[in-house]
């Protein structure tokens, strides 16, 4: 082992397999106990932490309406749906930058 915390281990044929099994159960009952924030409502400086954008990148996407979102009237304050956010994050090719 080394100072890193690497390990090295030698398995069996097969036994691979059967750790990456056991591995995978157990992450999933991890997943199933984290707890679920529901959707809401969020106002432009929490929507952009959501989405790892600046506030200035956030009201750039609304201003060319390449981001969901809704307000009361032209030039109201804009609210954005977790959710929606969440499933435009899913469809656009580049990650989140850095905050």
């Amino acid at each position: 082992m080394s100072d890193r915390g690497d390990v090295s281990l030698v398995l069996a044929p097969g036994s691979l397999d059967r750790l990456a099994e056991v591995v995978a159960e157990r992450v999933t009952v991890r997943i199933a106990k984290l707890p679920v924030e529901p959707d809401r409502w969020m106002e432009s400086a929490e929507a952009a932490r959501h989405i790892g954008r600046s506030i200035s990148a956030l009201h750039k996407l609304t201003a060319a309406r390449r981001i969901p979102f809704s307000q009361d009237g032209p030039g109201a304050k804009c609210y954005f749906r977790r959710s929606d956010l969440d499933r435009w994050m899913a469809g656009q090719g580049d990650p989140p930058r850095a905050r």
